[in-house]
């Protein structure tokens, strides 16, 4: 659910008790960011939200010379994985591989091992100099059998489980009533530090279930800091096997055979392509993170629709354009933003600063404004700070959008439900899904400047808060702030792989007409904040 205030708020202002929003602008408990790259010029932007999660925040960049948008939100949990090449495999395990990965097109994601055999065993050594809990990735089976879990030997450090069916020994089932459940997974330890053996067998035949036993990967606790959270970076001379995951630039890439790849990265978005030895299937999530998409692909920064010299103009980033790119600046830690080259391909930090010029012009070219765009991403939060300046006389503004905020409904892998409700000014509520296939007229919001989502995370409850301020800028033109919800734009069914429900908008008020004159500034400010509780 959303809720909104009414009156407008600074976030400089403290937080009192009263405030029904303060939830969503309470600090979370993250301690690092990173960046990486993204395919065609873009960037992903990684913040941590809690404990052993983090959201991803994907930047379009198919143009180069504009400036980069924030398009979209996922969240994920955060593993520290050891697949199925990192086993020691005793004799009885068939050895599989998929044509998808993830949980689209796949239920075992690209590698996975899986036998009858009562004599089947599987090791593998973990180790993390942090506190760690110990989790199991399998795939659920109608003839699900049991997994019998030992730590160095005994089951001592098996403290998350017990023995479910009167075994002797601790173990979990893998049933389940509807085949092919896709990447499950059952914490087994809690608490562990350093180096472990963790030993993974048949407890044999499940009531209800089955004798089949289909193992995907074990996964430890894990932040931005930790290697193996995503697959590695592609290396050229490399002997890889068949169902390999690897990464090249933000695409993720699946080994089509056994062999050593070649000396040329792979590049292709979709398909089958070879880096001159190697097959590679391309894909756009890997096996391992699970994400969940919480906002759809559009602007977050701003948007305008202007009038000049009679052309209507809409601006904003990827989406709208005419907005050229004079200078960008992207530093980790006040060092300049290199791409990492080997092992999880992230670049890890405490802070983020982008600093982007851009002109606003129209499509028959000329000049209509100077703009700076200072982005700074912290742990759980994502500030935008714009200054703008008019250079030429603008007839007319339809809309000016100063902070936005998209919705998911379904997101279309796991098909959960992100955010539902909406908890208007003086208590109004809104149900989203009651306008699902509808268009129904906007919903004003009144002078609102601060919203909160609430909804359903992989790992627990979601909180998203956005708020937008008018800059305290000498001569600013911006007189104030009127806020409404637009229902499901696209009048579609909640049932698509990318469904949305609705997209809350904060619009600036300016002068009569919205009439504009060189020299005119225009300042304003949001603030994202993201947490899971």
């Amino acid at each position: 659910m959303i809720g909104l205030e009414l009156s407008p708020a600074h976030l400089a202002h403290p937080v009192v008790a009263r405030d029904p929003l303060a939830a969503f602008f309470a600090p979370g408990t993250g301690a690092h960011v990173a960046l990486a790259t993204d395919p065609q010029n873009g960037l992903n932007i990684w913040t941590e939200t809690g404990p052993s999660t983090a959201a991803c925040l994907r930047f379009d960049g198919g143009n180069a010379a504009t400036r980069l948008s924030w398009r979209e939100t996922l969240t994920c949990v955060l593993r520290k994985i050891y697949p199925v090449a990192d086993f020691a495999l005793s004799s009885g395990w068939a050895q599989l591989q998929t044509s998808g990965s993830g949980l689209a097109a796949s239920y075992t994601g690209n590698r996975a091992v899986s036998s009858s055999s009562a004599g089947a065993v599987a090791r593998v050594r973990v180790d993390r100099s942090r506190p760690y809990d110990l989790w199991v990735y399998f795939t659920a089976r109608s003839s699900g059998a049991y997994c019998r879990v030992d730590i160095d030997g005994s089951q001592t450090l098996v403290n998350a489980i017990d023995d479910p069916g009167e075994l002797g020994f601790k173990a979990f089932a893998t049933y389940s009533a509807t085949d092919m459940q896709r990447r499950r997974s059952i914490r087994v330890a809690t608490g562990l530090t350093g180096a472990h053996v963790v030993t993974l067998s048949h407890g044999g035949a499940a009531t209800p279930g089955g004798s089949t036993l289909m193992i995907e990967a074990v996964g430890l606790s894990a932040d931005l800091r930790d290697d193996a959270i995503l697959p590695p970076v592609w290396q050229p001379a490399t002997a890889y096997v068949m169902g390999d995951e690897v990464q090249w630039q933000g695409t993720f890439y699946a080994a089509r055979a056994s062999g050593v790849s070649g000396s040329q990265a792979p590049t292709h978005l979709t398909g089958v392509a070879g880096d001159g030895a190697l097959d590679w299937r391309a894909d756009h999530r890997p096996t391992y993170p699970q994400f969940q998409a919480v906002d759809y692909p559009s602007e977050r920064e701003y948007a305008a629709r202007l009038v000049v010299d009679g052309a209507v103009t809409e601006i904003g980033g990827q989406t709208h354009g005419n907005e050229t790119l004079l200078s960008r600046e992207i530093t980790l830690d006040d060092a300049p933003f290199l791409p990492a080259t080997g092992g999880t391909g992230l670049r890890v930090g405490a802070t983020i600063a982008m600093v982007e010029n851009t002109v606003w012009q129209p499509p028959g070219g000329g000049d209509i404004a100077d703009c700076r765009l200072q982005r700074r991403i912290t742990p759980g939060r994502v500030q935008h700070d714009v200054d703008l300046r008019v250079t030429a006389a603008v007839s007319g503004c339809d809309w000016l959008y100063i902070g936005m905020l998209p919705l998911v409904h379904w997101d279309g892998e796991t098909a959960a439900l992100a955010f539902d409700d909406l908890i208007a000014p003086r208590g109004g509520r809104v149900r989203l899904a009651d306008h699902a296939g509808q268009l129904p007229p906007d919903i004003s919001l009144g002078s609102a400047t601060r919203l909160g989502l609430s909804g359903s995370g992989l790992t627990g409850d979601l909180r998203y808060g956005c708020a937008v301020t008018v800059a305290p800028l000498a001569g600013n033109v911006i007189a104030g702030t009127s806020s409404f919800l637009r229902p499901n734009i696209a009048a579609r069914d909640a049932a698509g792989t990318a469904d949305w429900t609705a997209k809350a908008y904060v619009a600036a008020q300016l002068p009569a007409a919205g009439a504009l004159q060189p020299g005119d500034v225009i300042g304003f400010a949001s603030t994202h904040l993201l947490a899971v509780t």
